[in-house]
């Protein structure tokens, strides 16, 4: 039984010693109270697990808060699952320990959903941050800070299919509905991609027009090794999800979003020299009837192997 109302925040922390403080103090000062707060160390080797013992014997003051130490660092969707199904919240959030929520972001993205309680999940804005210092929104917004372009809400499967088109860390669940649509795929090195659109595909989500979260972006992170060369774990993942998608899809527009999608990944494959991967992509491409100049020079440059991967490192 779901507990109407209430939001667990799950903080999943891998050496994160730089940041995993500023994170947990982000909950902690966020301004909707009715909240708990899981905090699972994925078996960091830095000093993490000792930071969030301290902050939770000095800092963590009323809030419930219950700790987690993996001696190992586990799948990140597996680890995700495990926690999630021993909550009873109405809503839960997936912070990385990297991370900092704004104080009101929970408070206003769950308004939305309370008004909204078919809606698979609120997503909002963020600030995206460099290791250089530089900062700028997810959504491109003008002088004034009002939104440049009206944002995508409601049914949203065909464009998600096509662009990464949310900020994830924004994202706060409605819990039911992910328990229901069987949470994270365990199978998967990521969860974001898939999760948005098999949610997407049967519900539909709301946007709140807010800035909600900043999300750091650095070496470290589990997105900077998207198209890592020759190696990348995220891009067999991807395939996977697209392949996926084609299941899914019911309409025309929804394959030729995804041969835009193929075409993308692809690209990124070939130039990072992930052969494999890019040899599914090019067979779901052909699966879905995709053609062009640009699908036939992927599929020569694959037939080849030319490896340009140098040059992909100096350009990205």
């Amino acid at each position: 039984m779901k507990v109407t109302d209430r939001v667990t925040v799950i903080c999943i922390a891998f050496n994160h010693e730089k940041w995993i403080e500023e994170t947990l103090e982000s909950v902690r000062l966020q301004d909707y109270y009715s909240k708990d707060l899981i905090i699972i160390d994925n078996g960091s080797t830095d000093t993490t697990p000792e930071i969030i013992r301290r902050w939770a014997s000095q800092r963590s003051g009323n809030m419930s808060v219950e700790m987690i130490f993996k001696s190992e660092e586990m799948p990140y969707c597996s680890l995700f699952n495990e926690v999630f199904a021993s909550i009873s919240s109405q809503y839960v959030v997936d912070l990385s320990g990297d991370d900092v929520l704004y104080p009101d972001h929970l408070s206003k993205s769950i308004d939305h959903l309370k008004r909204a309680p078919y809606a698979a999940f609120v997503y909002s804005d963020a600030y995206l941050l460099t290791t250089e210092g530089e900062i700028r929104t997810f959504y491109k917004r003008d002088s004034s800070g009002e939104l440049v372009e009206d944002i995508v809400q409601g049914e949203i499967y065909e464009t998600l299919i096509e662009q990464n088109y949310i900020c994830s860390p924004t994202i706060v669940f409605n819990a039911k509905i992910l328990e229901k649509e069987g949470g994270y795929d365990p199978n998967l090195y990521y969860e974001d991609f898939d999760i948005q659109l098999r949610l997407a595909r049967k519900h539909p989500v709301v946007f709140s027009n807010h800035i909600g979260v900043l999300k750091r972006q650095h070496a470290k992170s589990l997105s900077s090794g998207q198209y890592q060369r020759y190696k990348s774990k995220m891009l067999p993942s991807t395939l996977v999800v697209c392949q996926k998608v084609k299941a899914m899809n019911l309409h025309p527009e929804e394959d030729s979003a995804l041969g835009k999608r193929i075409l993308f990944e692809l690209k990124h494959a070939l130039w990072s020299a992930n052969f494999e991967p890019a040899e599914g992509f090019v067979k779901l491409g052909k699966e879905i009837g995709l053609r062009g100049v640009e699908f036939a020079i992927y599929k020569y440059w694959l037939k080849k192997r030319f490896d340009f991967s140098w040059l992909y490192l100096r350009i990205t």
